[in-house]
């Protein structure tokens, strides 16, 4: 064997052996309950003798929101069927951390070993709305904005609200500066803002 076919037998045992190798994948979660998800990797597995199957589903895969605190702070969204995500394979046994009990499985990159980090869509489906300079948090037709400008909804039902300048108006009522009518001296009230 001389230098060249080495060189080229060596990279052929390197790709036969990345090829096995699973670093992350996009999926699908087929159902969510409780931080843990059903999802089902998309794409096929190819062999060496040219057959190929589809990935299987894999259960009981955590699902990463983002949080930090120990947990105690946060924020998570309703997860459902049929929701994009991308599913990456630890390096090493990922039942000792999650347990938090020591195992002897010495294995590496398996589909077994997997997490879940909702929220990846494909063209087609994605829906999301970039928006570079704020920080947006939307759930069907509500959406709440954080920017350097103040805070600003529009929700669902129409309310409208902003959060600014050390005053917040509702509907374009302000908190701060608005007017009472109807003011008679004595136990009466007031009518509503303006």
């Amino acid at each position: 064997m001389n230098i060249n076919q080495w060189q080229e037998a060596v990279e052929e045992t390197m790709q036969n052996k990345n090829g096995k190798m699973n670093t992350c994948i996009p999926g699908v979660i087929q159902s969510y309950k409780n931080g843990r998800a059903v999802v089902k990797p998309q794409g096929t597995i190819q062999y060496e003798n040219g057959k190929s199957m589809e990935y299987p589903v894999i259960y009981d895969v955590p699902i990463v929101f983002p949080t930090g605190m120990s947990g105690t702070c946060g924020i998570t969204f309703p997860i459902k069927s049929g929701d994009g995500c991308l599913i990456v394979f630890s390096q090493n046994n990922m039942q000792s951390f999650l347990s938090g009990t020591e195992t002897d499985d010495q294995r590496h990159h398996s589909l077994n070993d997997a997490i879940c980090i909702p929220g990846l869509y494909s063209a087609a489906f994605s829906t999301v709305e970039s928006n570079p300079d704020d920080v947006c948090i939307f759930h069907g037709n509500s959406k709440v904005t954080l920017g350097d400008g103040g805070l600003n909804a529009n929700l669902a039902d129409g309310t409208i609200f902003e959060l600014s300048g050390s005053d917040l108006k509702v509907n374009g009522i302000s908190l701060t500066k608005h007017k009472h009518g109807g003011v008679q001296s004595g136990g009466s009230t007031t009518d509503v803002p303006q």
